[in-house]
């Protein structure tokens, strides 16, 4: 009993706490409710990336408690969730951030008990208050009591009922019951506080649910005077896309200028004005985590321990490849010079796509040609656009953030200016066949700068004509290249020829009666070149490896890169050569020496790259060997010369069979076929015995050479 009395103590004073509790969140909420909302602060940063989503900063000024709002799609309340944070930068306190629920209207409004119908909305509404207070106006009087209800009046018209109206049935306060015309109360209001705030919930749930688009959050910071604030978020936005312009240098063949562009895209639903805008390059993993639906399961009529595994599987994926080591050009190239920004103010990413469009315009308000200007097209291109960014490691990311401030309208985009650079490379033609069945012109960009290049289209220039486009397929750090073709080349044919060839035995091993020989099998490819150009050509010749074979001539290839062999062959113009690729591959074969065959057998035994033991072995083996087939011919002789006699017997038997001794005649020829009979059974007889003689012969050779073959361990 005393047990039960400080039970119920305990459970006392935790609801006596709890109400406290309710209490001071309630005085909480009113203190900030008379706040009014205001707009969030402005978007001031946004950093976009490769993954598929955009960082989102705004920050702004606040004054003492301020109740900020923000709007977002319902399909971005997943990301935002797992990504929102929010800070005052200024000594105040971030008290709450509250979002509206995605929980089904029906399930919202389990709590309320009252509805208001789609059809005979007021018959019905005051039906469902039956005992609440109410106060009504109709006829120019007030009824002020208790519902009891409403009645319906009908009438009889040609032998028909017809509802016409209803009316509402109200206790008085005075105590007398008194009714009303439904339809001719002009006013009418609920006394109960409880019903109003259901009722006025109810409508609001109702008009919000046919906005399901657009969700509210709402964030509450506290504090005394004017505050910074800032707010932060990952949504799901469009990757960003890179794109450059190489600017080849007639004469300057190893270097060029290499503008990049990056594509930014507004698909928010606000302007981006004056914003900090950055493009990450990399692949940071990102999910989509659903926390923003309401979670519920099918309860059992027991005690549930806690929902259980919701957390999402999303894989794995394997981690970008590391670029292959830095290899450096035949020729030493000279030193880049700096890139020249020469633009004053911000740089409009709208205007600045327009640059590739315009060259030709360009180089006719320089004036004369850039020749006698001696002045390259390259040059005038870094002087007239830089990169409006600085480039930064960010982590294991690179990250290009713009220079100036950047303004984009919601649905609109912008290309910003990100890399100008000289950079380091070299012309060639590349043939690779899975690539092109013809060799294309190339350009091997080389990155020696401190910047990261992300994978992009690559448009290529010299002067104003474009010569061609290609793709930078991988992300490109620092201290790494890789082949751009841009277009087919005229100049130069290739034609491959392949012919296998088997070399003779050059190695071989005796183990346990197994000979083990081993020869070479040559795969040579020559490849027809020809340059029918009046210049000469570094040729980069891509060719697949096969497998298991290894390369043999030439001794090694510039590189072997995408399970390619990569050779280089310089062509002199109008020169057509053979140029030789051999691979080899060592090939066994094996031997089972006590059944092989003898001339096989005597074969092996005459090669010198056996052992003089091994070469001794094989052939006391092969003159074993020859003398059982000696005596198995012998065998095969007398064997055939006893089917002979065997088939001469039967034919004398027979004759013997079909003749009689009526006649002197016919006992002479039966006499004469007994005597041949008899003389054949003795051949016969000889040569059985001949046979099992030289049979034991085979028998022992055979053991001699099992022994042999046994007791040989080989060297």
């Amino acid at each position: 009993m005393i047990k039960n009395i400080l039970c119920h103590s305990a459970l006392r004073t935790l609801a006596i706490l709890a109400t406290l509790t309710v209490f001071l969140a309630a005085g909480i909420l009113r203190g900030v409710e008379q706040a009014a909302p205001i707009s969030a602060p402005p978007v001031t940063k946004v950093v976009l990336y490769k993954h598929g989503m955009g960082y989102i900063e705004r920050q702004g000024k606040v004054r003492d408690t301020a109740v900020m709002q923000l709007a977002f799609r319902a399909d971005q309340m997943k990301d935002l969730l797992t990504s929102f944070y929010a800070v005052d930068l200024s000594g105040g306190r971030i008290i709450s951030v509250q979002y509206e629920t995605r929980d089904p209207l029906s399930k919202q409004l389990q709590d309320i008990l009252i509805n208001v119908p789609e059809k005979a909305a007021l018959s019905q509404f005051l039906t469902q208050l039956k005992g609440a207070r109410i106060s009504v106006k109709a006829s120019g009087e007030s009824i002020v009591g208790r519902v009891l209800g409403t009645e319906p009046i009908t009438e009889v018209i040609n032998g028909q009922s017809v509802r016409q109206s209803f009316r509402l049935v109200i206790l008085t306060d005075a105590g007398p019951i008194r009714s009303a015309d439904l339809f001719g109360i002009t006013e009418f209001s609920l006394a109960d506080e409880a019903l109003q705030r259901d009722l006025s919930r109810l409508l609001d749930l109702t008009l919000d649910s046919k906005y399901t688009n657009r969700k509210k959050l709402t964030l509450t910071s506290a504090g005394q005077g004017e505050r910074e604030v800032r707010l932060g978020y990952l949504v799901e936005m469009p990757i960003w896309k890179a794109s450059y312009r190489l600017i080849l240098n007639a004469k300057e063949k190893e270097s060029a200028l290499l503008q990049g562009w990056a594509q930014a895209e507004n698909t928010t639903e606000e302007d981006w004005k004056d914003v900090s805008l950055s493009f990450v390059a990399g692949n940071p993993f990102s999910y989509v985590m659903d926390l923003y639906a309401p979670l519920y399961i099918k309860r059992p009529q027991v005690a549930v321990p806690g929902l259980q595994d919701l957390a999402v599987d999303w894989g794995q994926t394997t981690p970008p490849e590391t670029s292959s080591e830095f290899k450096a050009l035949n020729a030493p190239s000279p030193a880049a010079p700096p890139a020249r920004r020469l633009m004053g103010g911000a740089v409009s990413g709208l205007a600045a796509a327009n640059v590739a469009q315009s060259m030709d315009q360009m180089q006719l308000e320089s004036g004369a040609s850039f020749a006698s200007k001696e002045r390259s097209f390259g040059e005038t291109m870094a002087s007239s656009v830089g990169a409006a960014a600085q480039g930064a490691k960010v982590g294991d990311l690179f990250s290009y953030t713009a220079n100036d401030k950047v303004s984009i309208p919601r649905g609109q985009a912008a290309l910003v200016p990100i890399v100008s650079k000289t950079v380091q490379g070299k012309r060639v033609v590349y043939y690779k066949a899975a690539f092109s069945p013809k060799p294309t012109n190339a350009w091997v960009l080389r990155n020696d700068t401190d910047l990261t290049f992300e994978a992009g289209a690559v448009t290529f220039f010299e002067g104003s004509t474009s010569l061609g486009e290609g793709i930078l397929a991988h992300t490109l750090p620092p201290g790494s290249q890789e082949v751009l073709p841009y277009a087919a080349d005229a100049s130069v044919d290739v034609s491959p020829r392949t012919e296998p060839n088997l070399q003779p035995y050059y190695k071989g091993k005796l183990v346990d009666g197994i000979l083990t020989v081993t020869r070479v099998e040559t795969l040579k490819t020559t490849w027809k070149l020809t340059n029918r150009g009046k210049e000469s050509a570094t040729l980069w010749l891509n060719q697949p490896k096969t497998m298991p074979y290894q390369l043999s001539k030439p001794e090694k290839p510039l590189k072997e890169v995408d399970n390619h062999y990569r050779f280089e062959v310089v062509l002199k113009p109008g020169e057509t050569t053979d140029f030789v690729v051999e691979e080899k591959r060592d090939v066994q074969e094996s031997v089972d020496v006590g059944h092989a065959d003898v001339t096989r057998v005597r074969f092996f035994a005459a090669e010198q790259y056996l052992s003089a033991a091994t070469r001794a072995f094989l052939a006391d083996v092969g003159g074993l060997m020859a003398r059982k087939a000696t005596l198995q011919r012998q065998i095969n002789e007398w064997q055939d010369q006893a089917r002979r006699l065997t088939d001469e017997e039967n034919r004398l038997r027979q004759n013997v069979n079909t003749t009689s001794t009526n006649t002197p005649t016919e006992r002479d020829l039966r006499a004469k076929w007994m005597n041949a009979l008899a003389t054949a059974e003795d051949s016969l007889t000889a040569l059985r015995g001949r046979i099992d003689d030289v049979s034991g012969q085979v028998r022992q050779v055979d053991e001699e050479l099992a022994r042999k073959v046994r007791e040989f361990k080989g060297e």
